[in-house]
């Protein structure tokens, strides 16, 4: 895992922007393949790292598991495992269809204000005003 990483890393630092490959999915330098008349695509080598990371299990567009994973990490450091510790937070759409199914609930019942209903759920306040309002 540890390697993988790594030449990820190396991948995204020495493109700037787009890596060429070849027919055959060789990397090539531009300029090479110009001189040597050689069809390339370009290629993102973020689309290349991600899927690399991905089949060793690391899925790190999905926000819920990065999340985990800096938990874990936290917690392997010795320092506590918190919820929004002044860390934004992206909600999924039925992250918010839930919150809001929720909030009528609560609403329903008049035991909370929005104020204390979004801090409950580590929303900021004005993001939930906005939610209710779209």
């Amino acid at each position: 895992m540890r390697e993988l990483i790594k030449e990820s890393l190396v991948d995204l630092r020495r493109s700037d922007g787009f890596i060429y490959v070849t027919a055959e999915g060789k990397k090539i330098d531009l300029h090479e393949a110009a001189s040597r008349g050689i069809a390339v695509t370009p290629v993102n080598p973020k689309d290349g790292v991600i899927k690399k990371l991905e089949s060793a299990g690391m899925f790190l567009t999905d926000s819920k598991f990065l999340a985990e994973l800096n938990d874990l990490i936290a917690a392997l450091n010795g320092g506590t495992v918190a919820k929004g510790e002044g860390k934004r937070r992206t909600f999924s759409g039925s992250e918010k269809v839930k919150i809001l199914e929720e909030w009528k609930k609560v609403e329903a019942a008049g035991k909370k204000t929005k104020a204390a209903f979004a801090r409950e759920v580590g929303i900021g306040y004005q993001t939930f005003i906005n939610w209710l309002k779209g």
